[in-house]
């Protein structure tokens, strides 16, 4: 019989810790994208409510995309743990800002959106090993 080697252990430990780079790439991708929705939120409302005079439209529009700012932010903050939680929550929000900004794609700042999720994405797909499903 053959002794365990130690080197399998290590790879194994390393395996499952949740590399930093990542997800501190990840995070900080969640919170610059937070930033940018809250920024657009103002923008949207200045546009529509003081420029157009649309005050109801304004206000439901702004009230949608602070939404979505906010659910980044927490995406951002919440994202890292070792919970399965964690790890859904801000791929289910990052898939549905993509098809937000497919909706919208030839705007500059859904394009920008765009780029950004799809970054967001591809960092954190392959960090779901990580999150095992009992916890």
């Amino acid at each position: 019989m053959r002794k365990k080697s130690k080197t399998n252990d290590l790879a194994r430990k390393r395996a499952k810790e949740i590399d930093p780079l990542r997800k501190n790439m990840a995070r900080s991708l969640f919170l610059l994208n937070a930033i940018l929705w809250l920024i657009y939120v103002i923008y949207i409302y200045f546009d529509m409510a003081v420029v157009n005079h649309n005050n109801n439209s304004a206000d439901l529009a702004a009230i949608f995309v602070f939404v979505n700012g906010v659910a980044q932010l927490v995406s951002g903050i919440i994202f890292g743990r070792q919970k399965l939680q964690s790890y859904y929550f801000p791929l289910v929000v990052v898939l549905l800002n993509v098809i937000l900004a497919l909706l919208n794609i030839v705007d500059l700042f859904f394009t920008l959106m765009f780029i950004i999720n799809l970054f967001i994405i591809w960092t954190i797909l392959p960090l779901r090993k990580n999150y095992p499903l009992n916890r």
